[in-house]
Order: C-alpha cells, then structure tokens, then sequence
C-alpha cells in the first residue's frame, strides 16, 4: 500500500472518518455511499484502536455491516468497557499503594486521557505510564510485587515494565523519550492531585502540550494513527479556554510548533468540520496504525544511523542489550558475550531471520516515492 491516496481512496477514509467524528460529538453518522467497505473499515480500526468506537455507529448508518463485521466490532465494544474496568481498579490499587508509600508519582497520558471523552470506554489504552523518581524504583518494584504484578523489563535504566492480566505498566524516570531535552525539569510543572499528597498530574494546557509532544516523538521515530488526532481534538474540546499564548511559546521551547500547528488543523478538520479533507499529513496518518508502522520506523532509524546501521545492527550496542540481559548493567565487560548470546538465540533457538527483509526482526523499509514522501514531510514539518 502506497502512502498517497488516490481520490477513490480518500473518500473511503472521508466516510470512515465522519463516522468515527459523528460517534465522538454525538451527531447524526454521515450518508454512507454504496460501496463502503464495512470489511476493511473494521480491519483499519482495528489496527487503529478506534475499532470500539466504530461499534457504536453501525446500528445508526445506511449502509449496514455483514453479520461478521458486526459481530466483531460489538465484540470489541464489549471488550474495551471490561478491559478499561480491570485497568483502572489495577492502576488505582497501584497509586494508593505508592501514596501509602509516600512515593512521588504522577500518571501520564492515557489515565487522564480517558477522562475527556465523552465516554471513558472510546479511549482504548495500551498502557498505563507513570513518572517516577529513579531512586525510587527498588520501591516500586516491590509495590508492583506484591500487587501481583511481573516485572518484564527495564529500558536503559530509566523505565522499567510491569504486567498484570490486562494492565501493562511503564513507570518512567524520563519523559523526554529522545525527541529533546524540554522535560528535563518535568517535575516543575506538575501539581499535587486534589486529595492527594504524593500523586501529581499536569495543568491543562501542559498536558495538551505533552499530548503533542508524544505523538512528535511517534511521528519522529515510526508515525502516528488516527487515535492521536482524536486525542488532540479531545483536548481542545474539553479544555476550551486553554491559554495559546504560553502553549506556543513552550511548543517553540519543545521544537515542535509546526507540528503541532499543523497536527491540530487536521484533527479539528476531521472531528469538527462540515467537509473533512485529507492533506499528504493525513495521508501519512492514514497510513500508519495506532503508533505508525514497521517500515517508515525502520526507515527513520536507518537514516539516523547512515552508514553504521548494519555494523550496529550486527553489534548491537550496549544500551540495547542491557535492556534483554541484566548481566550487562553490572559487568559491561561482557558486551560481546551479549553478541553471542543474542545471535545464538536468534539463529538456533527463535529462528526469526529473514536474511532477504534484513537482520532486524522481520524488517521493511520504504523505498522510492514513500520513502521521498516521508523524508519531505518531516522536513515540512520541521521534525528530524
């Protein structure tokens, strides 16, 4: 699939588009046309995390889904409420603990993304992410333990990785996530949670800015879906008097203001405008799933690294073996051991080698007119 549209295309994602927008503000759903595709409206939902929403459209619409279709996205509806109930009983178990705990921590992103939906069931969450001080991990792991949780991971030492049935946990000491340094100070602009003494959260116009600046960091490395639009759409309907003027001089600070300008033109073009329209940004959204694709992730790294990408993609280096064996953080001396051990699992015990998609676990890239597609929008929008 080629990341321009042709204009067929384009009004198949206009209709899928309306609909999901006539879902969020409660509106009548748009006049579908014959053809829709209702199959592969549910399978790019799907690969969106939005198939939820979709559900609640199909009863309301002109052109009905199959029984198939149906059946799946109500399935998926049914799905995402007793997902979201289990995690929010799981992470407010986890808050209360670290409270108990005195613990300075404050919840990001989907938590209180889920808040400023009209319904809290549209917003799917992958993850729970939570900002922590380093020094308090040894803590928190413990808390994490005798809540039930397994570690499963720890990310150059500033993240580590918890699960627990449908509640998958990042406790992050590091928001800055390799996009710039502007969350250095992070804790300066948070503020205390009403009723609490130890759990603190973001203002409004501060958490639309990291919003923005987390789906850059997306954008940047591997893309972004459509759920990130609907996420900044959210954030401007719910927080209706947000004060612009600090928002774009800290987005300048950030490095993102042209992203951002733009970012918002087209999610207040797709859930708020009487013709929604797709620009090649849209295109590019349109293309990925919910946090971009394989390929154009591939295709990015591969430009950051030039001419080392193959040498690091045989050596990997330190900080991304120490992330899969603990050994490396206490004796880094071992690092070619690591080597070793890596390939030996990859070639002998997982065989998951494609030498003709490259080293890198089922590798893709783009080529030709995607790849100058990607390349200019980048530069466009001022993202490196």
């Amino acid at each position: 699939m080629a990341i321009k549209l042709s204009e067929s295309q384009k009004q198949q994602y206009i209709s899928f588009i309306d609909l999901l927008a006539s879902v969020l503000n409660g509106a009548e759903p748009p006049k579908l046309p014959d053809g829709f595709d209702w199959d592969y409206a549910c399978r790019y939902a799907q690969r969106n995390s939005v198939a939820n929403i979709l559900a609640y459209s199909m009863d309301k619409v002109n052109v009905k889904p199959s029984k198939t279709v149906y059946k799946v996205l109500e399935n998926d509806r049914r799905y995402q409420i007793i997902k979201e109930t289990s995690q929010i009983v799981d992470i407010e178990k986890v808050v209360e603990r670290l409270e108990k705990s005195q613990i300075k921590n404050a919840l990001l992103k989907g938590y209180f993304m889920k808040q400023l939906y009209p319904r809290s069931d549209f917003r799917t969450m992958s993850d729970i992410d939570i900002l922590a001080n380093k020094k308090s991990f040894k803590k928190i792991e413990s808390i994490f333990k005798d809540l039930g949780f397994t570690k499963k991971d720890v990310v150059k030492s500033k993240e580590v990785h918890f699960v627990k049935g449908l509640l998958y946990c990042e406790v992050h000491d590091d928001i800055n996530e390799g996009l710039s340094s502007y969350y250095d100070n992070v804790w300066d602009i948070l503020k205390l949670r009403d009723g609490f003494s130890y759990s603190y959260q973001m203002k409004p116009e501060d958490f639309y800015i990291y919003i923005v600046y987390h789906s850059a960091k997306h954008f940047s490395f591997g893309g972004i879906g459509i759920r990130m639009v609907m996420d900044v759409y959210v954030c401007l309907q719910a927080f209706e008097n947000l004060d612009f003027s600090y928002i774009e001089t800290e987005l300048k600070k950030a490095g993102i203001a042209e992203f951002e300008k733009a970012f918002r033109a087209i999610a207040l073009n797709w859930f708020s405008s009487d013709k929604t329209e797709i620009n090649s940004f849209g295109e590019f959204i349109l293309y990925c799933s919910t946090f971009g694709a394989r390929e154009i992730y591939f295709y990015q790294d591969s430009k950051r690294t030039e001419k080392f990408y193959w040498f690091k993609q045989i050596f990997l280096p330190y900080d991304r073996l120490k992330n899969k064996y603990s050994y490396l953080e206490k004796a880094p001396v071992l690092l070619p051991f690591s080597w070793a051990h890596y390939w030996f699992a990859r070639i002998v015990v997982r065989r998951d080698l494609n030498f003709k998609e490259g080293l890198a676990d089922r590798r893709k890239n783009l080529e030709g007119e995607d790849a100058e597609f990607v390349t200019g929008l980048m530069k466009e929008l001022n993202i490196n």
